[in-house]
């Protein structure tokens, strides 16, 4: 059965996780506010992400407004960038885990974890095993075991903090505790992560391995309110050109077999985890280079406002551009939005519009990419499946059964798609990953106990992730 224990660790005492420790602690005294870009707070937080990766290893990524330098963070001194964690009654002690100046480091930081007692006392410090990026001055990243932190399955609550010059600037601004569940299945000794399951996610649906798991039926990983805050997978910053803001993911460009470009709007940037590992398999460096609500396409966008259309119709002018300046990538990945709207022509139909806008777009890419993959757009889980999903949670029930929608409404025609096949050309050619989502007659919003949208229609990196090695074979076969 899953394992949800209350349990997390914390320098603050579990009766109020916002307020700071009782005058007299070793960490009392800064006082408080809650929006730092206001109150001019150095290393003011913008951002925090701490999570569970679909390897069921923890992620954290901290950002902030303003650039700083390493030395900026020393907690020996009192300035602090952490993650204060809280558990009620795991044996795990309290703690946190902070940034710390490291000049060994090529980032110039690493993570320190230090146990505390129930006074916020020191009790030990131990340099943890990770390697922290930056792939910005205003943004730090690492991936490492839960075991690090002696964190068993179950579920925890942290806060992000920084401490400088005396003023304490918290994350979430208000809010006293995330969640954040450490995913297990108990099954005797020891415990076994759920993601490592043989069936958890896309495999449940491969019609070879027939996997069934049936402690996998009421499992939801993660949860639709850890999932609305999760971000899509890592990717390291490039310099910007223009208006293109790329960044790349999978091997570095002097290990790799490869180089291959992921371009689109927000529905092409959530295939990113899943093109990851098929990056690390084949030894490729991947290059994303997505805007918000910009597909590859020559038809007019109708956006929201006008500085938005414009400046769709000029990243589609560079996107070429930056293509043929960097002519080893060959192979480019390009994603539709079924839903995304267009302006239509008196004596055209949108269909038709799409259709002529993708296939003019693919044309004007540079005789150096000499292949172009068109991966058919996601279902569309609408509204009311993530309530869903909380409600039959709750009631420990196969959500994925219970919440899913008929086929004919969630997935429709993909304009990109038709283009493609009807160009009947060896440069273009199409992934199809509908099978891991639908059935013949339903598509599920939770499959194998991963859950695959974070919203009504992008996906969660966990599921993301578990489509990497069946995109692969695909990629393969075409």
């Amino acid at each position: 059965m899953l394992v949800i224990a209350a349990a997390a660790l914390l320098l603050l005492p579990s009766a109020s996780a916002a307020s700071p420790p009782p005058a007299g602690t070793p960490d009392a005294g800064p006082r408080a506010h809650s929006d730092g870009a206001e109150g001019g707070t150095p290393l003011d937080l913008f951002g925090t992400r701490f999570g569970p990766t679909a390897r069921g290893d923890l992620e954290l990524v901290m950002r902030t407004h303003a650039p700083w330098q390493p030395d900026a963070v020393d907690p020996a001194r009192g300035r602090m960038l952490c993650v204060w964690l809280r558990s009620d009654g795991a044996p795990t002690p309290p703690g946190r885990v902070c940034a710390v100046p490291d000049t060994r480091a090529p980032s110039g930081v690493r993570l320190r974890h230090t146990t505390l007692d129930q006074t916020g006392a020191r009790v030990a410090i131990r340099e943890l095993p990770t390697v922290v990026r930056r792939p910005r001055p205003t943004m730090i990243s690492a991936t490492f075991s839960p075991g690090l932190l002696r964190l068993a399955p179950g579920r925890y609550a942290w806060q992000a903090r920084t401490v400088t010059d005396g003023v304490e600037d918290r994350l979430p601004n208000g809010l006293a505790e995330v969640p954040l569940r450490i995913p297990g299945i108990q099954a005797g000794r020891p415990t076994t992560r759920i993601s490592s399951l043989r069936c958890f996610g896309a495999p449940s649906r491969d019609p070879g391995l027939r996997c069934v798991d049936p402690r996998l039926r009421r499992t939801v990983l993660p949860t639709p309110d850890d999932a609305v805050v999760g971000q899509n997978s890592p990717c390291r910053t490039l310099p910007a050109e223009g208006l293109l803001s790329p960044c790349e993911f999978g091997l570095p460009a002097a290990a790799a077999r490869a180089t291959v470009a992921l371009v689109g709007d927000s529905h092409a940037s959530h295939w990113r985890a899943a093109l990851e590992v098929a990056a690390q398999r084949r030894g490729w460096r991947g290059v994303s280079i997505t805007r918000s609500g910009c597909t590859l396409s020559r038809a007019r966008p109708r956006l929201e406002t006008q500085r938005r259309r414009v400046e769709c119709i000029l990243w589609n002018q560079q996107l070429p551009q930056w293509l043929a300046r960097h002519p080893e990538v060959r192979t480019v990945f390009v994603v539709g939005h079924v839903a995304a709207k267009v302006d239509v022509p008196p004596s055209a139909d949108a269909l038709a519009t799409k259709i002529t806008g993708f296939r003019a777009a693919w044309k004007g890419l540079p005789p150096s990419v000499t292949r172009i993959v068109v991966i058919r757009d996601t279902p569309i889980a609408g509204r009311g499946t993530l309530q869903c999903v909380r409600r039959e949670r709750l009631r420990h029930s196969e959500v994925g059964r219970v919440c899913a929608r008929p086929r004919s409404i969630v997935l429709n025609a993909d304009p990109a798609v038709v283009a493609a096949r009807g160009l009947r050309s060896r440069r273009v050619e199409v992934v199809d990953m509908t099978r891991y989502f639908c059935s013949p007659r339903r598509c599920f919003p939770v499959v194998g106990g991963a859950l695959v949208y974070k919203d009504e229609e992008h996906l969660t990196d966990v599921f993301a992730t578990t489509l990497g090695p069946y995109l692969l074979e695909a990629l393969e076969r075409a």
